[in-house]
């Protein structure tokens, strides 16, 4: 259940229709929709503009060459569509077509940057955002000429000026703005920040960004002095580095410990679903429906979607470890039931994200004592949970105020179990989309999925390194209070650097 910062997205998933036959090939057809100047509507099938009004279709993908680019070519990443322009990637998780060559389903979510087509354009491009973002912090008050007005419609002029305020008083003068591989490192005259998720309009003004403390600067000589630093930790803490398919691990500091993992257990139900299609009882290409009733609370954006509104396996599964979009997760979790998942975390009724957040509402207090009471009760727990199914979720503020709510209302995983649900999912191009703390360039390919809420992070990834070695690096720290989750991901970053 990431918790989202400072951040606004827009989302590039469009909604989809059933598949038919094809008259052209899926590689003419999205390269014909993502390289016209203009689009037209008779490439759309009607069940799809029914769904989706044709303005709705256009905006977003008018709004592609902003993000990324212009467009270069179709290719492919681990046998999915890749679409290359010249300032970064769209990896397209889902593309389907009638037998008349129009579109009835199409999904994307973003690639790899290291893939893009115009490193030139990309320098040019990232030296603009360097002295734009100068402006957002050289001048006080907030410059509001610089954000754009679909950034305000959901993010109001007011509150960006108090957290622009806020991060001036802390961190004092900003000094200057350095180009980094995977964003924008700003410091100041107390500290840095972090810029990612940069996105401009036509007229230079920003429609997305995030803002985060910049992670410190450590390294480590050897792995025992990792795992020493992060025993140093206080509350509770685990690390396992392991090399995939040998016995004994290069570190372990309580790899069998049970500890809450956040959106971490999301691994389980893309195995889930991995395992009931090479079965097959589902088909990547199935389709579920979103309900009102199917709605949690962010991170992510289907939240938002309209009620209706149909996603196929792959998509759900694609946003749910890329952008870890928690009503993407319970519609899945939702199609493969509950028994498969529980069964490879090992855990005993385990809740959806939805009924999780509902268990940690105040207003449902009681519901929680009735979840403590259950205890390992199975069936207890169930009643509980189908109950929480239908509670009323809290307002998201309430995760933003600083401390712990109802801790004990998570999934509890040991750092052993998380490497081998990584290991029978890294090879799916879902858990290659996002990196997370690794540099790509360092390795040959990356796996990754975390998570985290306030007092609760866990950091784990499947690299195999330049010289052929696969590992997986597991680490989770919980404590009853906000963690210091940028020294958590510096030092995992260390860790991770030695086993270049």
């Amino acid at each position: 259940m990431n918790r989202p910062l400072l951040t606004l997205t827009a989302s590039v998933l469009i909604a989809s229709a059933s598949a038919q036959a094809q008259a052209i090939t899926q590689t003419e057809a999205l390269t014909r929709l993502l390289s016209a100047p203009e689009l037209r509507a008779e490439w759309f099938s009607p069940d799809f503009l029914a769904q989706v009004p044709f303005e709705t279709i256009a905006a977003q993908l008018r709004s592609l060459p902003t993000q990324f680019g212009r467009f270069v070519r179709m290719d492919t990443l681990q046998g999915q569509p890749l679409a290359v322009y010249g300032r970064g990637t769209l990896v397209v998780t889902v593309a389907s077509l009638d037998d008349q060559g129009r579109l009835t389903a199409f999904g994307a979510v973003p690639g790899p940057a290291s893939a893009a087509a115009d490193p030139a354009a990309a320098q040019s491009e990232q030296a603009k955002v360097a002295s734009l973002l100068e402006g957002l912090f050289k001048v006080e008050p907030l410059d509001l000429s610089l954000i754009s007005p679909s950034f305000l419609e959901q993010v109001s002029a007011d509150e960006l000026s108090k957290t622009f305020a806020a991060i001036r008083a802390g961190s004092g003068a900003l000094q200057n703005v350095q180009i980094m591989n995977a964003g924008y490192r700003l410091t100041f005259e107390k500290g840095a920040w972090e810029a990612s998720g940069v996105g401009l309009d036509d007229q230079g003004r920003f429609t997305s960004l995030l803002l985060r403390p910049a992670a410190p600067d450590i390294s480590y000589a050897s792995l025992d002095e990792a795992r020493a630093a992060f025993a140093a930790l206080p509350g509770q803490v685990s690390l396992l580095v392991q090399e995939v398919g040998q016995p004994q691990p290069l570190a372990d500091l309580n790899s069998r410990k049970l500890l809450a993992v956040g959106s971490a257990f999301k691994l389980a139900i893309l195995g889930e679903l991995q395992a009931q299609v090479t079965r097959g009882e589902k088909q990547w290409t199935d389709e579920v429906t979103l309900t009102d009733a199917d709605r949690s609370l962010p991170s992510g954006t289907l939240q938002d979607a309209p009620s209706g509104s149909r996603y196929t396996l792959r998509d759900l599964a694609a946003r749910m470890i890329s952008q870890s979009d928690n009503t993407a997760t319970d519609l899945l979790l939702k199609a493969v039931g509950r028994q498969g998942v529980e069964a490879r975390l090992g855990q005993t009724a385990m809740p959806s994200t939805r009924e999780a957040f509902a268990l940690k509402n105040p207003a449902n207090i009681e519901l929680l004592r009735a979840y403590r009471s259950a205890g390992l009760d199975r069936d207890a727990r169930r009643e509980v949970l189908e109950q929480a199914t239908a509670a009323p979720l809290p307002n998201a503020g309430l995760f933003a105020q600083g401390k712990t709510v109802a801790q004990d209302v998570e999934w509890f995983v040991s750092a052993q179990r998380l490497c081998r649900l990584m290991a029978n999912v890294a090879s799916l191009p879902e858990t290659q989309l996002n990196p997370g703390v690794a540099a790509p360039a360092d390795f040959e390919r990356v796996s990754f999925k975390g998570g985290s809420e306030i007092g609760v992070i866990n950091l784990t990834t499947q690299v195999t390194t330049k010289a052929g070695r696969t590992l997986c690096v597991s680490a989770t720290w919980n404590r009853p209070e906000p963690l210091e989750e940028q020294i958590f991901v510096a030092m995992y970053a260390a860790v991770l650097k030695l086993l270049r």
